[in-house]
């Protein structure tokens, strides 16, 4: 259990601790974006944290946790105002991370005690969410759009439609300016097939993301993880301006150079989740002094100051006297005090909320994002196309309808491999889609993107690639092979392909990482293979796998290209193959039906996965 904290206080300090009250910052002289007069204008919101505690529940009892829950933070207290940086600092696993989800909203599990207060009220939700951004540690960014194309498209589906389209390309403009991206704002961000921008750039657009709508306050997650020193520096130096232009910005950050931290206003220093110190940066040495610790002289104060507080190493600090000299500090007191005081209320913040872009507008970004985005990433549509057609080329001219060694059987052979193979080679297409996962998942977060465009809109930007798929491989194995129906083949190789793609959106949706996503779907492609009806005809099938065999979309379609090519075939061997794989009757227009059944299925699962976990919330 954690050592419990005293609240008196033995002042040995004396400072002045802002309120940061409405009038600290006036909004009107924050002349950060363009077209400001058309838009909601941005009040200062005072974020602070009282007796804040959080604990999850273990999966049995141990003796650092015999009730069977475990600590993460323990009555931490704290206030952030505009016009304030506030880092929050401490070695591995001392509740960084957590502190600021907490704050940011982002936790819905474990059992969260103490008061979130904004402007000197108990948080609300929705008004939190439309007055904050946060900014994850990795950037979820679609690699083949460019800088600007990237903002734009986030702008539009940030901004109401009654939104001016001139004043959203300046607020366009001027955050590309703001950012420091000006002389890369027509470079694409870059991916596997495009060079792209510097890791320093990526983390200044996805700032410039969460900026376009211009919030109050700002949460960061390790903005600086993975940049090099200069990219560190600039990076804060930014976040410092935004603070400065009279946002409340918290971030987290694990190791900051002497430079960096002289930017910081505040400094949140935590250990095994209990607050070590939380003030103004100017009075830490001084607060760490009167303790009986005192840095070095060419020490990084932020180095010392976290090593004092690392319980995973010698050398560390007395973590029960470090606690109880803060609580008992008069920076604690000035904190609570001015946590008492507080009295701006949100009425302001209801007055001027900008309400979110309507689903249909989303819709139609998202839709035409979709379209650039598979024409221009070769991995998703291209790379698959080429495969196909070079494979169906091969099958076609391997099958020649002129080849009169060629007898119905091996025709069965041809439309299996094109009923499997097709189909198993989109799993090839899931990396992209766990990474569009990412993109959503902020989207929604940050900017409420509505689940049903982003499911209509993957859906239909989707139909094009899978359909000049089918086209080119039907084309060749149709009239090289001579097989019938052409049309009905088309469309049979359209729809599976659909529901595959449809099946990997779904799996996607569920695995952590591409890999497990991968075998998972060749694990169902296998299943589904196995009682397609190539091996065993249907009514062989054991009456305990008959179930698999009537869902799995394969054997409708298999069913239906077996007929396609042998229904009408009156010959000896044309009905030795009915009688073996489709002995029953057979409805081609069902099998479509039941097709188009299993897409909708899969999408309307894949929506309500989406909808009930990838809330991004944890």
């Amino acid at each position: 259990m954690p050592s419990q904290v005293s609240p008196t206080s033995s002042c040995y300090e004396q400072y002045t601790l802002s309120t940061r009250s409405n009038d600290h910052v006036s909004v009107e002289a924050s002349a950060s974006f363009a077209g400001k007069a058309a838009l909601a204008k941005r009040n200062p919101c005072i974020l602070s944290w009282k007796g804040l505690s959080y604990s999850v529940s273990t999966k049995k009892k141990t003796p650092k946790c015999p009730d069977g829950k475990k600590d993460i933070l323990f009555e931490v207290t704290g206030r952030c105002a505009p016009g304030e940086l506030t880092a929050i600092m401490g070695p591995s696993g001392s509740g960084k991370t957590t502190l600021l989800d907490i704050l940011a909203d982002r936790i819905c599990s474990g059992t969260i005690k103490g008061d979130i207060l904004l402007n000197g009220e108990s948080r609300n939700t929705k008004m939190f969410r439309a007055v904050s951004s946060y900014v994850a540690q990795e950037d979820s960014l679609l690699g083949s759009f460019t800088v600007l194309e990237t903002l734009e498209m986030a702008a539009r589906l940030t901004m109401p439609s009654g939104i001016p389209s001139l004043t959203t390309a300046k607020r366009v403009q001027r955050v590309i300016d703001d950012m420091g991206l000006r002389v890369c704002e027509n470079t694409m961000v870059g991916d596997l097939f495009h060079k792209g921008i510097s890791g320093g750039q990526k983390r200044r657009l996805s700032i410039g993301i969460e900026m376009l709508s211009d919030p109050s306050i700002i949460l960061l997650d390790e903005p600086t993880s993975g940049l090099d020193s200069a990219s560190t520096f600039n990076v804060i130096k930014l976040v410092s301006r935004l603070s400065k232009e009279g946002r409340t910005v918290i971030c987290t950050i694990h190791q900051p150079s002497s430079l960096v931290y002289e930017m910081f206003t505040n400094v949140v220093i935590l250990t095994a989740g209990q607050t070590v110190y939380f003030g103004p940066r100017t009075k830490t040495i001084s607060h760490f002094s009167s303790l009986g610790y005192h840095c070095p002289q060419y020490q990084d104060p932020a180095e010392y100051f976290i090593d004092l507080a690392n319980t995973d190493f010698e050398g560390h600090g007395d973590i029960v006297q470090l606690i109880n000299g803060y609580a008992s500090s008069a920076v604690a007191v000035r904190i609570l005090s001015a946590i008492r005081n507080d009295s701006t209320g949100v009425h302001a913040i209801k007055s001027t909320m900008l309400t979110a872009a309507s689903p249909f507008q989303q819709f139609l970004v998202l839709l035409h994002r979709n379209l650039v985005n598979n024409f221009r990433n070769p991995g998703i549509y291209w790379i698959r196309l080429v495969t196909y057609t070079t494979l169906s080329f091969m099958a076609g001219t391997m099958f020649l309808s002129s080849n009169e060694k060629i007898v119905a059987t091996d025709l069965v052979l041809l439309i299996t491999y094109v009923n499997i193979y097709l189909v198993f080679m989109s799993i090839a297409v899931l990396p992209f889609f766990i990474e569009q996962r990412a993109v959503f998942l902020r989207e929604r977060t940050n900017s409420g993107l509505n689940v049903a465009s982003y499911v209509v809109a993957n859906f239909l930007g989707a139909l094009p690639g899978l359909f000049l798929i089918a086209l080119s491989s039907s084309l060749l194995i149709v009239y090289l092979a001579g097989l019938r129906s052409f049309g009905v083949f088309l469309f049979v190789v359209f729809l599976s392909l659909v529901i595959a793609e449809n099946l990997m959106h779904l799996i996607s949706a569920v695995v952590p990482e591409f890999i497990i996503g991968m075998a998972l779907g060749a694990a169902i492609f296998g299943c589904f293979i196995l009682v397609m009806g190539l091996f065993a005809p249907g009514p062989a099938i054991p009456d305990y796998w008959r179930w698999m065999h009537r869902l799995g979309f394969l054997s409708c379609s298999f069913e239906a290209l077996i007929f396609n090519q042998f229904g009408e075939d009156l010959t000896p061997a044309g009905l030795a193959v009915r009688a073996k794989f489709i002995p029953g009757e057979v409805h081609v227009g069902h099998d479509m039906a039941v097709l188009a059944g299993n897409a909708a299925a899969f999408d309307l699962l894949f929506a309500a996965i989406l909808y009930k976990f990838h809330t991004g919330r944890r």
